[in-house]
């Protein structure tokens, strides 16, 4: 019974994989979306932001989505939590976003307008 009450205990994530096609048939893995309950929707999420600024960042190179021919997702697996930060760093997309993160480091962030179609709903 106590092997049941620690498999239960294991929390256990979805990551999924994507690759970006540009019209010039470049390709690249973006880095891997991580979420315990529902990963297509933070793919989904970052997919509309994207959309909406009419550019796609990756690092610190940006893409015009008009270059994008499609973004696939490749595979989506389960595993723990510690599994997942295992394979971020074997991979090196730790490191990855780390660097990506830094990038866009700011002191003093300035607010956003909003524009007219937004709403204050979230």
């Amino acid at each position: 019974m106590a092997d049941n009450e620690n498999e239960q205990a294991v929390e256990t994530v979805l990551v999924a994989f994507a690759t970006v096609y540009l019209d010039t048939g470049e390709s690249f893995e973006l880095l891997p979306f991580i979420d315990a309950g529902d990963v297509k929707s933070s793919v989904t999420d970052l997919l509309e932001e994207w959309a909406r600024s009419g550019f796609l960042a990756r690092g610190n190179e940006f893409y015009p989505w008009h270059r994008v021919s499609r973004i696939e997702a490749t595979r989506v697996l389960e595993m723990t939590r510690s599994e997942a930060d295992l394979l971020q760093a074997k991979d090196g997309t730790r490191e990855a976003a780390r660097l990506q993160q830094s990038f866009w480091k700011t002191k003093h962030p300035r607010e956003r307008k909003k524009e007219d179609g937004e709403n204050d709903k979230k």
